[in-house]
């Protein structure tokens, strides 16, 4: 909290100041009469950064390690924030040292060059928050610098306007005016410059509409936005009343004070966004707290199957049937009268209505994030974990046939069904822990702990795709399958998991190389032809080989082989066959993405198997690579 204070009252000083010396110039002032307080204003920002770098140091440097002046200069050369500091403060001493210095010479180049280095100083003000990470992209970084620059400049604008008006009651009408249209132009600029850099913000550290309400970021950014719409509904009152009214009178007294209010809500906005540049963003957020008793989701309602007559479908025709009665009153002539007040409340009563058809049950847990990755490894203490707790109830391949499911009140549910994609992996973790929705599975808090049941949550949610993964064939999938991560050997410790490889498509083969004869010969055949269609293809080839493979057949090889097999087993299922643990032999085509795109049993010279792994891994090496969501199933 200390260094969102610290970043609000360093950054407000100097866009008053930058904002001083802007106005003037618009109605051709000279200004003099704002040099004191732009000087100050530029000593108080320049005084400032000083205790923000200790804050600073304090907030990152740990608390049993005292902050002396070598530390604190340590820390100002030798970090990345510390540096970024460092410029800044260069900027604003070099501001403050320009203001003092316009008290006493009146040049037209100092001017000018007081009016740079306020922008400066205000535009970099974000470079000391999380406009340094450098792991950002390029285009985020530089959408700080322009929300920055341009929401300062039109605070600082913004509160001088104010200033200017309620001190120059004295001035004509008309040049009340003149200012007031000609910084509405530049204030509309600035604004807009907001708003799309502030999209771009949010889309890289918000991450989804979720994180608005599930994280303290997000709640924060959600009050910033309702001080925005207050900001703009104010400003385009102001707009209107410059626009409408006649140039000789123009009541300054009544544009200032509802300028002041417009400025007091910019001013709330400037604090929230310093709050929210010194905290963890949304998008890394661990620790997601859901606040509502519902979310809205397409895939759970419409997107999955809604019975005819059930009450979510009900909703859904009423919201549109609302429609279609908003827009009869709003067109037919009869209705006109009173079109103003039934329109909107049809409209607004439609809203609602399609908004409940949309909504399922949440929990605080809803958007959680697991403390546990989708990897094999996870997968197959998942399973063990199935195993030891779910079987009773829902059997051993998790269709709800356990031996216990007969005396239940309520069917244990299918876990191999579609349906189970409909619930978010927090919704999942929530019955874990408190129990299920039917109240027939009990809590497993007292015998799981949290990393256990995340693990468990990763094999279901393997196990949820088994209906559709029976049907993967040579012919390439859309991307709907995540290929679970698993440990690789590697001696130089570069590519260290099969996530590492991502960018160019893998294939992964398995094989138990333990067969006599004819099969031992052809399964040998397979391998090394897959092995060398993958080299010749510039492609990855990870193999997980039980027995005496051909080492000239073998590709990356896995840390812990029988843990992959356990885990890719699940998926490795065909219409009518029985499901085996042991894979005799498979191949897994993994797109550049990381989805499970195709599968081929065994490979034959002149059968076209071959040809269609290359012509699979040539379409998926051309094809963007996407990025997989933390919560996709």
């Amino acid at each position: 909290m200390e260094l969102a204070f610290l970043r609000f009252f360093e950054s407000l000083p100097s866009a008053l100041a930058v904002g001083l010396l802007l106005l003037p110039r618009l109605i051709g002032e000279d200004g003099a009469r704002f040099k004191p307080a732009v000087a100050a204003l530029a000593f108080v920002r320049a005084l400032l950064g000083f205790f923000l770098i200790q804050a600073t140091a304090r907030a990152i440097i740990p608390a049993e390690k005292p902050i002396d002046y070598a530390t604190l200069v340590g820390f100002t050369f030798g970090t990345t924030v510390g540096k970024a500091w460092a410029v800044t403060q260069a900027i604003a001493i070099a501001f403050a040292v320009i203001a003092a210095i316009r008290l006493v010479v009146a040049s037209a180049p100092l001017e000018n060059l007081a009016l740079g280095l306020g922008a400066l100083v205000i535009v970099v003000v974000s470079v000391t928050g999380h406009a340094v990470d450098d792991s950002l992209p390029l285009y985020t970084q530089l959408s700080f610098l322009f929300h920055t620059g341009a929401g300062l400049t039109w605070l600082g604008g913004l509160l001088g306007l104010v200033w200017w008006m309620y001190a120059g009651r004295d001035k004509p009408p008309e040049v009340a005016r003149q200012l007031a249209e000609r910084w509405s132009f530049i204030a509309k600029i600035a604004m807009a410059i907001v708003i799309l850099s502030g999209l771009a913000l949010a889309w890289e550290n918000v991450g989804g509409f979720a994180n608005l309400l599930a994280t303290t970021y997000g709640r924060l950014l959600t009050l910033k936005l309702a001080f925005l719409c207050a900001v703009l509904l104010l400003a385009l009152a102001l707009a209107r009343y410059v626009t409408r009214q006649p140039a000789n009178e123009f009541d300054t007294s009544w544009f200032a004070r509802i300028g002041a209010y417009e400025a007091i809500f910019g001013v709330l906005l400037l604090f929230v966004a310093g709050w929210i540049a010194v905290i963890t963003p949304a998008a890394h957020e661990t620790e997601l707290y859901w606040p509502l008793p519902f979310r809205l989701s397409w895939a759970a309602t419409w997107g999955y199957k809604v019975p005819t007559w059930s009450p979510t479908w009900w909703w859904g025709v009423a919201g549109l049937a609302l429609i279609v009665v908003a827009g009869a009153v709003w067109f037919v002539p009869k209705g006109r009268a009173w079109r103003r007040i039934s329109a909107p409340a049809a409209a607004i009563a439609s809203f609602v209505c399609l908004i409940v058809s949309f909504a399922v049950e949440a929990y605080s847990d809803t958007y959680n994030d697991p403390t546990e990755d989708y990897t094999a490894e996870s997968i197959a203490r998942g399973q063990a974990t199935f195993a030891a707790n779910c079987t009773g109830c829902h059997g051993a391949g998790g269709e709800g046939s356990g031996p216990m499911a007969k005396d239940l009140k309520v069917p244990p549910a299918d876990l191999t069904a579609p349906h189970v994609g409909t619930h978010t992996i927090g919704d999942i973790f929530h019955w874990l822990t408190f129990g299920g929705q039917s109240g027939v599975m009990p809590a497993f808090a007292d015998q799981l702990q949290p990393d256990d049941r995340w693990d468990l949550i990763n094999f279901l949610l393997i196990l949820s795709s088994t209906n559709q993964s029976r049907f993967i064939d040579p012919k390439g999938m859309i991307q709907w399958l995540v290929a679970p991560d698993f440990a690789l050997i590697d001696p130089a410790d570069q590519i260290t998991t099969l996530a590492k490889l991502r960018g160019t498509p893998t294939l992964i083969s398995f094989a138990q190389c333990d067969t006599q004869g004819a099969e031992a010969l052809e399964r040998a055949k397979s391998l090394k032809l897959a092995h060398d269609a993958v080299k010749a293809a510039a492609a990855n080839h990870v193999t997980i080989y039980a027995g005496d493979c051909a080492a000239d057949a073998k590709g990356r090889q896995a840390v812990h082989p029988k843990a992959v097999e356990g885990a890719y087993s699940v998926i490795n299922r065909y219409p009518n066959e029985p499901y085996s643990a042991e894979i005799a032999e498979v191949h897994f085509l993994i797109d550049r993405s990381g989805f499970v795109r195709a599968r081929f049993r065994h490979f034959i010279p002149d059968d076209g198997s071959m040809t269609q792994l290359r012509s699979q891994i040539a379409l998926m090496a051309s094809e963007p690579l996407v990025t997989i969501n933390l919560h996709s199933h």
